[in-house]
């Protein structure tokens, strides 16, 4: 509803919008003022206000929006972390530029016209199909609009609305531009290819110690120690206050009660004989309805019971749906042929399990966990708060973890990745989220709380030892492992190199290609859009780098080389009423007409300046700094 009330137009606003987040950024070169002006303003565009009851409002709906996504509400701090007020107070000064603009000019709306405006928008219309004032009074009120208020904010969307449909409304982009879309998603190439190995340069020879040396010292930085970091943790989970001993017996005998709960499914001893022919399955089928014992038809069949018995079944254990429907619809002791997935399938029952209740003994721990979990998860909103409090008051990890009974880990060296120092992973893993805790606080640093998924955990750094320089002798078979692969990609791309030359120079690509050992494969017809599913993306795209004939050679992603020459261009017919084209005129024309506003926009704010109001901004996102 706040949407339609703000756009104040629907035609162009989703271009404005667009425009909006384009420039938000750019144009957060606000200068900040704090000598005396009016409170009521939270920035200025040239000599258009942005009020501060409109900010926010903006801001509050936008941190709503942010806190849904959140799944919590967001601290002050939180809000600026993620860039909110930037983000609110861009999008508010851009559309005051704009309005700047229109009123530089001369364009206004009069009150006859605005109110005409107010009661065409949809959202005031009621159920006859007119303007409904108790509606409109109604929704201004619950979003702490007045009349005023609201009559200004649409009379600055008018003039805004006017400004860009007349500097930019109805323009298309030229033809050309369509042309040169509809050749880049449709025209077609074939490419002739083969793929260079490690089988084109042959074993690499061990280096000897100098020449491994000399490489050492050119990468010195790929063979040093990284930061390790020494740090602890305490959790707060409800698996970790959960007491299923505490759960009165009471408490788990209404969980068992409830209707529906541990419900225990209808069984069946099900047996199930595939057969070739469909009438001596019928036939023995009716021979068991008829009371012939089920062995003596086994003995008939030259089957055993262990060959048909499925023992007792759920229905969805039944992979088969016609013997799934024939078993779980017989009487006991009763037989059916059905015309199963792979045959004739004879299908008996004998014996039935009712659906019930599963008994309370079968489940009372698992009620006791469950129940135990649930008020752990009440004790846990309490319990952070006086975690923090503790931390606040200079406790550290294994305080915490004494004084609330909560299970600490202590992590004597890890780096970044989650890798000890000795090139081996912890087990269990440590979070990322810890990790990225850990890494970004300083030794003695308050721990510091990090969510995850249900649990939160507090992480100190007990100690840092910085990254160093490994000697050579340390890193050795790193560094011949390290040489041995650059060593291969060099000289495979070398051959491929020469590959690509001979093909350049007229070498059919099948000649060059048995100089290797290898053969050439011929595409199918791709283009851009779509892409040939046996070629790497890199070969998609250097395909259409070049005229017919353009040849090139590419890496893969299994480190080979891919040499390809282009022996087929195909030009697509270009037909300007295409629907296809039609759509994809309409985005190329709004996108040209975003990118000409976010320019009219930046250098309307370069010729007449933007200012911020921090004292006032910084009131109302409730901290006392915003950038």
């Amino acid at each position: 509803m706040l949407n339609a009330m703000r756009r104040g137009a629907k035609t162009i606003y989703a271009k404005i919008l667009i425009a909006v987040l384009v420039a938000a950024f750019s144009l957060w070169g606000i200068s900040g003022f704090v000598n005396q002006i009016d409170p009521t303003e939270v920035a200025r565009a040239g000599d258009t206000p942005v009020p501060a009851a409109e900010f926010a409002r903006v801001y509050e709906r936008a941190i709503a929006n942010t806190a849904r996504q959140f799944g919590r509400q967001l601290t002050p701090q939180e809000a600026l972390a993620v860039g909110l007020p930037s983000q609110v107070l861009s999008q508010l000064v851009t559309e005051a530029l704009q309005v700047d603009a229109a009123h530089a000019i001369g364009i206004d709306i009069g009150d006859e016209r605005l109110a005409e405006r107010i009661r065409q928008d949809p959202a005031f219309v009621g159920s006859t199909g007119k303007f409904d004032r108790f509606r409109f009074d109604q929704i201004l009120a619950s979003n702490r609009y007045s009349e005023a208020e609201f009559i200004e904010l649409q009379r600055k969307a008018a003039a805004q609305e006017m400004l860009v449909n007349g500097l930019f409304g109805g323009f298309e982009v030229p033809t050309p531009y369509l042309q040169a879309y509809n050749r880049f998603r449709n025209q077609t190439r074939r490419v002739a290819f083969f793929v260079l190995t490690d089988d084109a340069i042959g074993p690499i020879e061990t280096p000897d110690e100098a020449t491994l040396r000399a490489y050492y010292d050119a990468h010195k930085d790929e063979f040093r120690a990284p930061e390790f970091r020494a740090l602890s943790t305490v959790t707060l989970s409800a698996e970790a206050l959960a007491d299923p001993d505490a759960v009165s017996a009471d408490a788990v005998q209404r969980a068992y009660e409830v209707e529906g709960a541990f419900a225990a499914p209808e069984r069946r001893r099900v047996q199930q004989i595939v057969l070739d022919d469909e009438e001596i399955a019928q036939k023995a089928a009716q021979a068991i309805n008829d009371g012939t014992a089920f062995s003596a038809i086994l003995t008939e069949l030259d089957r055993s019971m262990a060959d048909a018995d499925l023992g007792m079944v759920e229905r969805g254990a039944l992979v088969d749906p016609a013997v799934a429907d024939a078993a779980f619809g017989l009487e006991e002791g009763k037989a059916a042929a059905v015309d199963g997935r792979f045959g004739p399938v004879l299908v008996r029952v004998s014996e039935i399990e009712p659906a019930g209740k599963l008994p309370l003994e079968t489940v009372e721990a698992q009620i006791r966990a469950e129940l135990a979990v649930e008020d752990a998860r009440e004790q846990m909103r309490t319990l952070y708060d006086s975690i923090e409090d503790a931390v606040a008051g200079g406790a550290r990890v294994a305080e915490v973890a004494e004084r609330f009974s909560l299970p600490t880990r202590t992590v004597e060296g890890v780096d970044e990745n989650g890798v000890t120092p000795d090139d081996s992973q912890l087990d269990p893993p440590l979070d990322p989220q810890v990790l990225a805790a850990a890494f970004g606080a300083d030794e003695g640093d308050d721990p510091e709380p990090v969510e995850v998924g249900d649990s939160f955990k507090w992480v100190q750094v007990d100690g840092i030892t910085p990254a160093a320089e490994r000697p050579f002798e340390a890193v050795s078979g790193a560094v011949l492992l390290a040489w041995t692969a650059d060593e291969k990609e060099t000289r495979l791309a070398k051959v491929a190199e020469e590959a690509t030359a001979a093909v350049e120079d007229g070498t059919p690509p099948e000649e060059v290609a048995a100089r290797y050992g290898v053969d050439v494969t011929v595409s199918e017809p791709f283009s851009q859009g779509a892409p040939a599913t046996e070629l790497p993306q890199a070969a998609n795209a250097a395909a259409f780098e070049g005229p017919l004939g353009h040849t090139a050679s590419v890496q893969d992603a299994n480190g080979d080389q891919v040499v390809l020459k282009v022996t087929e261009v195909s030009e697509p017919a270009f037909f300007e009423e295409d629907a296809e084209l039609q759509g994809a005129r309409k985005v190329l024309d709004e996108g040209m007409v975003d990118t000409m506003l976010y320019e009219f926009v930046s250098a309307r704010q370069v010729a007449v300046g933007a200012t911020v109001n921090q004292p006032v901004l910084d009131q109302i996102i409730g901290v006392g700094e915003t950038r």
